[in-house]
């Protein structure tokens, strides 16, 4: 059912102040520090190269820890003033501003207002801005640096810069020149001997390329401000790539492939992005075309230079190759590989494109086999400070994902990244302080951490040494976002996969041990060895990317959106990690484990006591309504329960887990934290109908536009609202509503399961609903709704009792299209 949606409100209640500024000292400060500003920013402007042509003064409005700066009062887009950045300043919040010159009086208004004139409520005229800003300060080339935690670099300092250009600004700048920005900048870089990469980067409100440069030269960039929005470091990559010797006889391979039953040709595809793989290895040939073995640039070869995609592509192939050489079994598989190598064979890419290089090799692998279904694997990631905030390579990987540029949606699984000095020195602290990797801070993606059940150890030489994690933690490499304080970026990873272990004695030396390693495919310099290990973030996020793929052979129809949900959804903490981190403690939990470890049984059952079912859908979040958007409509899924069945169980316990998933469009830019600066085009939340409550109650609970006149009039609903006594693991209106994935699970009796039917998915904001374009607002999107019941008694076959309710109401609900995992 589709349902007109408004948000509701909440409920108001007793909330203490801080206390607000001296309206007269304070209003006088501010009109002090403009008009120091603005003579500041003119004296500049005569003398600096890079003001040429400038129309605008840049000012920095700096905000009060004890308000946040209202942003749509700061920016006022008719006038031409609009936020270019935001950036830290210690624990301070800094505003870059674009002020036309016409407009500085309209500042100095407002503040003059603030000292004299009252609101009808009787407060202070302008007060959540004036009393949110400390400080106005004229704009300087520091002020466009927002690396998070790495203060301006020395003037002569020489490196790959990220420059985000924006198109407003030159209009901002009244400026004559038509020139696109990145064709401007290049024309003017060109003229100055600065690099600058050939590739270009677009997102709604910014262009960005990189360039390599001082910051002595940009200085000297003529009319740089007209069009700049801030600087950032390009990352590198770290060279890790671990290669370690074989721990089998090549005998044991032929008589593998004697057993094996490779897929078929039209089969789903990992698609490796790496160093590319040596595909002449024999437990690869037959799932790897040679036209499938590419390299993003023509100009090297595909072979595998450093050995680390040949060993990403026997786990993400067979997963831990060791129990399979072993066994006397016949494997059949259900995935082919495809690979893009997206590393030269020596040194780095220069310049390090890595968001357009992997979207570019992305595109490569699709153009040579366009229908086929694939998971993009890859583990290469960049150390950096970026931790949470996204990144020009982050961004880029969300806006593949999206479709956001050709409407075609992708499934991606990214590594979390490795602790690489003194690993397991300081298990696991070091760890909580090591922050995931860029582009691990993704939203789209699935994001994989490591943890182990590796330790047992019967390495020669290795006699005194003892395994560092215990069975079902932590792996001792693997990097956490526990570290991070944004309270709205989603919890990274997602999930955790085995990624091996490590080993330590009395005198705390650590070492690695094949035997807590996975065992994988190998080409050795010499060409002997085919067999080796592979470990940390590298070999679990291989495993996520088969498991993907293998879902994807098994549920064709299913949407990458879906794909990346049913992971999610199969994931469970282990004991170990619940110790660890108990229920008080499950943020902490989120930051280091996501959601847990995935079982692939779990994501593909329904059997006797355990019932899956899959709603795809679409939605359109906002709408116009005169000049500005809306939120627009909101889904009412009514589950296929067999309710009597359930209400004669009782008190039998039961569980319902839900997991919504969607792909987001991001707009990296770093301009603050209020909605129509969000990073997200839009949200989705799910609730479901409470025990006692009635579907008018549960409307009413969740959209204005259920209430009555006479309720819209007095602001309030008349139906009680029915709290919600279901002891949900994370909450689902309190921890798990970051990113765009959210799982949560209650454990109850069957009977308030009976009274549970009803799932709601309904939009929050994002900053599609702010553009004045209809096009833009009014978009519809995919979300993916899965939802499992199970229970332990033998009492019911949950499976049959689904599916004769499913009989009973699909002719009747025929908008909601629910399946069941076989």
């Amino acid at each position: 059912m589709r349902a007109r949606y408004t948000h509701p409100g909440t409920p108001r209640g007793e909330v203490e102040s801080p206390p607000r500024p001296e309206r007269q000292s304070h209003g006088a400060k501010l009109l002090d520090d403009l008009e120091r500003a603005e003579r500041e920013a003119s004296r500049r402007l005569a003398s600096e190269p890079l003001r040429e042509g400038l129309h605008f003064l840049p000012l920095v409005f700096g905000e009060s820890e004890a308000f946040d700066i209202p942003l749509e009062r700061l920016e006022d887009e008719r006038h031409g003033v609009r936020v270019v950045n935001m950036r830290r300043h210690g624990d301070q919040r800094r505003y870059l501003v674009a002020v036309p010159d016409s407009q500085v009086a309209a500042f100095a208004k407002k503040f003059r207002e603030y000292q004299t004139n009252d609101t009808r409520a009787g407060n202070p005229k302008n007060e959540p801005l004036a009393s949110a800003t400390t400080s106005i300060d004229a704009g300087d080339i520091a002020d466009y640096w927002t690396e998070v935690q790495e203060e301006l670099p020395e003037e002569d300092e020489t490196f790959w810069w990220e420059v985000w250009l924006s198109e407003q600004l030159a209009e901002t700048a009244e400026s004559n020149d038509d020139e696109e920005a990145a064709v401007w900048f290049r024309r003017i870089a060109s003229q100055q001997d600065i690099a600058v990469s050939n590739r270009t980067v677009h997102f709604p409100d910014r262009t960005v390329v990189l360039a390599f440069a001082s910051l002595t030269q940009w200085r000297s960039f003529p009319g740089l401000l007209a069009r700049l929005a801030e600087f950032r470091r390009a990352n590198l990559i770290a060279s890790e790539f671990t290669q370690l010797s074989p721990s089998s006889q090549g005998e044991f391979i032929q008589d593998f492939l004697e057993r094996v039953r490779f897929a078929a040709e039209d089969a789903p595809r990992v698609c490796l992005l790496d160093t590319g793989v040596n595909r002449g290895h024999p437990l690869l040939e037959q799932a790897l075309a040679a036209k499938e073995n590419q390299a993003y640039d023509n100009s090297w070869r595909s072979n595998d230079d450093a050995g680390h995609g040949t060993e990403m592509a026997g786990v993400a192939l067979y997963g831990d190759l060791a129990v399979k050489l072993a066994s006397d079994r016949r494997y059949r598989l259900s995935h082919r590989l495809e690979a893009v190598k997206v590393l030269p064979p020596s040194g780095g890419n220069e310049p390090p494109d890595y968001g357009p290089i992997t979207v570019g090799a992305m595109a490569k692998a699709e153009l040579q086999r366009p229908a086929t279904s694939r998971a993009f694997c890859m583990a290469v990631t960049a150390e950096g400070d970026d931790m949470w905030w996204p990144t020009l390579w982050s961004a880029q990987i969300d806006q593949a994902c999206a479709g956001a540029q050709d409407d075609v949606r992708r499934l991606v699984v990214l590594a979390a990244g490795n602790v690489r000095e003194e690993v397991g020195q300081n298990y696991p602290d070091e760890n909580y302080l090591s922050s995931v990797e860029d582009p691990g801070q993704s939203w789209n993606a699935i994001t994989v951490g490591a943890y182990t059940n590796l330790t047992w150890i019967e390495e020669k030489g290795l006699d005194g040494y003892e395994p560092i994690a215990q069975p079902g933690a932590l792996s001792p490499a693997s990097r956490t976002s526990y570290c991070w304080i944004d309270s709205s970026w989603p919890y990274k990873p997602d999930v955790v996969f085995e990624g091996g272990n490590y080993a330590i004695n009395e005198q705390g030396c650590v070492t690695s041990s094949e035997d807590l390693e996975l065992l994988t495919t190998r080409s050795s310099p010499d060409g002997d060895a085919l067999l080796g290990t592979v470990r940390d973030t590298s070999a679990a996020t291989a495993q996520g990317a088969r498991m993907a793929a293998k879902l994807m052979s098994e549920y064709p129809d299913y949407w990458p959106e879906t794909i990346r949900g049913l992971v999610i959804h199969s994931a469970e903490w282990t004991r170990r990690m619940r110790q660890e981190f108990p229920r008080d403690r499950r943020k902490e939990r989120l930051r280091v484990y996501g959601m847990g470890v995935p079982n692939m049984t779990r994501a593909r059952r329904s059997a006797s006591g355990y019932a899956t079912m899959v709603v795809q859908e679409t939605i359109q979040p906002f709408r116009m309504d005169g000049s500005e958007g809306k939120s627009h409509e909101m889904h009412m899924h009514d589950l296929p329960l067999p309710r009597q069945v359930l209400e004669d169980l009782g008190n039998t316990e039961v569980r319902m887990r839900v997991t919504l998933s969607y792909f987001v469009e991001p707009n990296p830019p770093r301009r603050g934290e209020v909605a129509k600066h969000q990073y997200a085009s839009h949200g989705l939340r799910f609730s479901v109908k409470r025990p006692g409550e009635t579907q008018t109650g549960m409307l009413k609970r969740l959209t204005r536009d259920a209430w009555s006149e006479g309720e819209r009039e007095r602001k309030r609903r008349d139906d009680r609202v029915v709290i919600d006594d279901r002891r949900w693991e994370l909450g689902p209106e309190r921890v798990a509503v970051r990113g765009s994935v959210h799982s949560d699970y209650w454990v109850g009796t069957a009977a308030e399961l009976a009274d549970s039917a009803q799932v709601c998915v309904y939009p929050v904001t994002g900053w599609w609903r702010f553009r004045r374009d209809p096009n833009v607002v009014e978009q519809e999107t995919r979300y993916s709704l899965i939802v499992s019941i199970s229970t332990d008694s033998s009492e019911i076959d949950l499976v049959q009792a689904v599916r004769a309710e499913i009989d009973i109401q699909v002719p009747i609900e025929t908008e909601i299209e629910i399946e069941l995992g076989s």
